[in-house]
């Protein structure tokens, strides 16, 4: 099976690339969609801001999106993501991971291949990816070292490398079946920081990252994909409406 590379995703041009003395701090977007989740009561929340439904990192309205769901156990037994992770763990800045959140999100892991979707919109969008699946047979995706992204910048992503079909990326076709724009750009967020860093914390970070970007963490088989509804953007809440099953012929 052929997998998408960085030629053809998009990581590259959307990373964050640390220079000498800069520290990782928390950008708005972070402040307000995923802090007050990650830890409720720190001084740098936005607890609410004109023009969003925001009220402490929640909405009352749920959102909906269609979703690749990861398998956390699936990847937990890979052998070179525990070694990441043990690397991760090794630095002292790990101490500022809300580790105990990601326990809770294990369950709830995914990138999102369509998101913004109206209620109206689920089932048209369901049966479209149902067609397009058809011819596609199996599918996978590999899951790459650490992204840091220049949005929600206390959140450590791995980037998604989907399959390819016929030189194509797959969840790319998925997206021109639903009418959306062909991003090239799906990650799943794994780690959240509960507390800025110091330059010497950041210097590690960034050099973790450089050292672990091109490795492939795991390679997971796609059973389905799935619409999630969900009132947060960590997707604590988060909860499948619909599920479309990959045929694995």
């Amino acid at each position: 099976m052929k997998f998408c590379n960085d030629n053809v995703m998009a990581f590259d041009a959307s990373r964050r690339v640390f220079g000498p003395g800069e520290t990782l701090t928390f950008d708005d977007a972070y402040r307000l969609a995923h802090l007050p989740l990650v830890a409720p009561g720190h001084a740098e929340i936005i607890a609410g801001k004109d023009g969003t439904d925001y009220r402490n990192g929640r909405y009352d309205t749920p959102r909906h999106s269609l979703v690749v769901p990861i398998d956390a156990q699936a990847l937990g037994r890979s052998d070179t993501f525990q070694a990441f992770e043990a690397e991760l763990r090794s630095f002292s800045f790990s101490d500022k991971i809300a580790w105990q959140l990601g326990r809770e999100r294990a369950g709830k892991l995914h990138a999102t291949i369509v998101g913004g979707l109206s209620e109206p919109d689920i089932a048209r969008c369901v049966q479209a990816v149902t067609v397009a699946l058809a011819p596609l047979g199996a599918l996978a995706l590999r899951l790459g070292g650490p992204f840091l992204g220049r949005i929600n910048t206390g959140r450590i992503y791995l980037p998604v490398y989907p399959c390819c079909h016929h030189d194509e990326d797959v969840f790319g076709l998925v997206q021109q079946a639903c009418g959306a724009r062909q991003t090239r750009f799906h990650v799943v967020g794994l780690y959240h920081f509960a507390a800025a860093l110091t330059a010497a914390e950041t210097t590690d970070l960034a050099g973790l990252a450089e050292r672990w970007r091109r490795r492939v963490l795991a390679e997971l088989p796609v059973t389905s994909l799935a619409v999630m509804a969900t009132n947060d953007d960590l997707a604590l809440s988060g909860r499948i409406v619909a599920t479309i099953p990959v045929s694995g012929e």
